[in-house]
């Protein structure tokens, strides 16, 4: 998982964005598709976590390093018969398929009802505080790393660059605080901030990954601004 840069063909944004035309129901059944891509790469990433470089394991499974793999073919499976006109080809391209959005989307999925599961546990000893802190600073950084993303299609390194620092620092912060909670169970706390960490690590390593694609962006601009 070296390289996340998804882009989108730059032939199309000369078109109409009017040209594609879909129906809500049309949009809708895109949208299951984009879901479906989070849920396919969790589930791998889930069967493989524990093996060396899984991060890059997961991404070439999900075919990210092939560049004759299309991300939409689920969307075309998941069509009503009155859609079976809209082929990839007519696919528009969106934010739900870039690789670091549907990572983002399937790793910040399992934390948050991780999360969620372990404060419905009557054994947990945590103040409501704390619980507020904790979600508070999941969900920041997961928005700021989409803001980043927003910022990479637009082409504005820079911006993306800090947002993606944004979410760096709420990830710290999330590890601190989930390394204050505590349990009747120590075995069982033990575990579940274990399995969090694999997570939010991974997670910090993709986000350093494609900031460093964005500072070497930035530079190489400055150089073709010199010359």
């Amino acid at each position: 998982m070296t390289n996340f840069n998804f882009e989108p063909d730059d032939n199309n944004w000369d078109s109409s964005p009017n040209e594609t035309s879909w129906s809500e129901s049309q949009w809708r059944h895109y949208l299951r598709g984009t879901d479906k891509d989070s849920a396919r790469f969790l589930s791998i990433y889930n069967s493989i976590k524990d093996k060396p470089n899984h991060l890059d394991e997961a991404a070439s499974l999900m075919g990210w390093d092939n560049e004759d793999i299309s991300l939409t073919d689920e969307i075309n499976v998941s069509l009503d018969e009155e859609d079976a006109s809209l082929d990839a080809s007519n696919s528009p391209y969106t934010l739900h398929k870039h690789p670091v959005y549907v990572v983002t989307k399937a790793l910040y999925s399992y934390l948050n009802h991780s999360w969620e599961h372990f404060i419905k546990d009557e054994s947990a000893a945590i103040k409501p505080t704390e619980c507020w802190a904790l979600s508070k600073s999941l969900h920041l950084g997961e928005i700021n790393i989409l803001l980043s993303i927003q910022a990479l299609d637009l082409g504005d390194y820079g911006l993306a660059i800090c947002h993606i620092k944004n979410s760096l620092a709420e990830l710290n912060t999330t590890l601190s605080m989930f390394n204050k909670i505590n349990h009747a169970d120590n075995e069982f706390l033990d575990a579940f901030i274990s399995e969090q960490k694999i997570r939010l690590f991974d997670l910090r390593e993709l986000w350093i990954r494609v900031m460093g694609d964005c500072r070497y962006e930035c530079q190489r601009r400055n150089e073709s601004d010199q010359d």
